[in-house]
């Protein structure tokens, strides 16, 4: 067996202090001392010699200091050594041109620029590759106007978004308050009936998540829905729709598609709904009621005393 020469040695050791040093990971350039450590006799498996001084020893001390410091970095935490090395690293990374240089967005028409930048959470001194992109598409999704987002990293410096915005559906009017909605009926945003007046408007509690079934059955009617200043939610359980002439059309809990049926036919036969009346009530199957407008009752819903969920002057659909 050849000993090894001393120049070879020492270049070996270079070596790893170099690829410490790539790491962010300075060790000092000494010998470890002897260290009695419990369990340690004079001959290991096979007969080999443990001692102190032997390669065999300095391995598992070497080991176990090891593994002794990256323990002491990972409970010092964020602010300890361990925190400081990690913070260093990412610096050079990022000065090496791996942090985040570049952004681009496909999908973007109504969520505002400072909302997608703060659930981002990327910026130039953001690592690439530390970047966590699941959890930025979890933070992405909770704005409001995201339906669905991804993330995808370009090495060495993009970020490249992806999103699927909600589309506008309905407005929905609770408690005073009006909001634009989507099919599902989640809330997009607060707004104003001028800002989407081309949205059909629905009113009360559970309007907006009811609101797509009931389009879908108004859509056939669409004479009907043209004349709508908007659909109440009444009880959460069934509708009335509200006309630009004042009348109101008490629909039932069921069978919607019949009651609507019965109406058209009796404003095709009768002119039902050019009359002044105030109210076509279609709750029972074997039977149409009809109020008669009072002298002092106005013809169009004005904001004047009306409750919260009703809708006012301010919500009517322009014709």
């Amino acid at each position: 067996m050849q000993p090894v020469a001393p120049n070879r040695g020492r270049g070996q050791k270079k070596k790893s202090t170099d690829a410490l040093l790539a790491r962010g990971i300075a060790m000092p350039a000494r010998r470890f001392a002897g260290i009695e450590l419990p369990g340690f006799g004079k001959r290991g498996p096979g007969g080999a010699a443990l001692y102190r001084g032997s390669g065999a020893f300095r391995v598992v001390t070497v080991l176990l200091v090891t593994a002794a410091a990256g323990y002491g970095f990972w409970v010092s935490g964020e602010d300890g050594l361990y925190g400081q090395s990690r913070r260093g690293a990412e610096a050079l990374a990022v000065a090496a041109g791996f942090g985040v240089k570049r952004i681009t967005v496909e999908g973007q028409q109504h969520v505002a620029d400072a909302e997608l930048a703060r659930a981002l959470g990327a910026g130039p001194g953001t690592l690439m590759l530390a970047f966590d992109t699941d959890a930025a598409k979890a933070r992405l999704e909770q704005v409001p106007w995201v339906k669905h987002a991804q993330v995808m990293r370009l090495l060495p410096s993009t970020l490249q978004v992806v999103i699927e915005e909600r589309l506008p559906f309905a407005l929905w009017q609770s408690r005073g308050q009006t909001y634009v909605i989507d099919e599902e009926g989640t809330v997009i945003a607060p707004t104003v009936r001028e800002a989407y007046a081309d949205l059909p408007l629905v009113v009360g509690e559970g309007a907006g998540k009811n609101a797509a079934d009931l389009f879908a059955i108004l859509k056939p009617f669409d004479g009907l829905t043209k004349q709508m200043v908007a659909a109440m939610r009444v009880g959460d359980r069934r509708w009335t729709l509200k006309l630009i002439s004042g009348i109101d059309i008490m629909l039932p809990d069921d069978g919607l598609t019949d009651a609507l049926n019965t109406l058209i036919g009796l404003d095709r036969d009768r002119n039902l709904l050019e009359r002044k009346i105030a109210a076509v009530d279609l709750r029972l199957a074997d039977r149409v009621s009809v109020r008669l407008r009072d002298a002092n009752e106005p013809a169009t819903p004005d904001g004047g005393g009306v409750a919260p969920d009703v809708p006012t002057a301010s919500t009517k659909r322009n014709t």
